[in-house]
């Protein structure tokens, strides 16, 4: 009798294990849409966030969106400016190039500013996209920053809005960019305008 019952144990052990790994498979296990909340900033815009990350306010002060995982080392802000205020002062300090669109002087003018306070080690050609009918470009880059002792990898992407551009950074440890690289690109691909 015992013999018979350990067996049927194992056998329901067994199928329940089988029909979760074929649940979580079909699914996909990490980046599930119910692993992110939607999070709406001052009626303009809104974005995913994976529920794992908690809002603050530590990261950068222009940021108009900001959270983070102490625990996963997962960090991401949202950065926005009017589109005529930028393109005036990068043409008032002779850094605006007309060969450009704004969204394309916007992420040079980022990545400089970003230069200054890191060591960029590589970096990825931007590459064009759309995100919600918006034109955008993606782009990724390793760099050392003074007082880290990792590397650290940012995902970032610009986003040109109607009257505003934008650019959603996200990094992590260098050897943790494969664990978060796909949920970085859920929540760069799920910005959205508010109409």
């Amino acid at each position: 009798m015992g013999t018979r019952l350990t067996f049927l144990v194992v056998l329901l052990t067994l199928s329940y294990t089988s029909c979760r790994n074929s649940e979580e498979k079909k699914n996909g296990s990490d980046a599930m849409a119910k692993d992110f909340n939607t999070v709406a900033i001052n009626n303009e815009y809104q974005i995913s966030i994976p529920r794992f990350m908690q809002g603050t306010t530590g990261l950068n002060e222009e940021a108009s969106l900001q959270y983070q995982s102490l625990l996963k080392e997962a960090y991401l802000l949202v950065i926005d400016e009017p589109k005529a205020g930028f393109e005036e002062v990068y043409r008032d300090l002779n850094q605006y190039d007309d060969e450009l669109s704004i969204m394309q002087n916007y992420r040079d003018a980022r990545l400089r500013i970003l230069s200054r306070t890191t060591e960029i080690n590589r970096k990825t050609k931007p590459k064009s996209i759309k995100i919600h009918g918006l034109d955008a470009e993606t782009m990724e880059l390793d760099a050392n920053i003074e007082g880290v002792a990792n590397e650290i990898s940012y995902f970032l992407t610009f986003v040109e809005g109607g009257d505003r551009v934008y650019m959603i950074m996200a990094w992590t440890l260098k050897d943790k960019k494969m664990e978060h690289e796909k949920t970085f690109k859920t929540i760069a691909e799920s910005f959205e305008l508010i109409d």
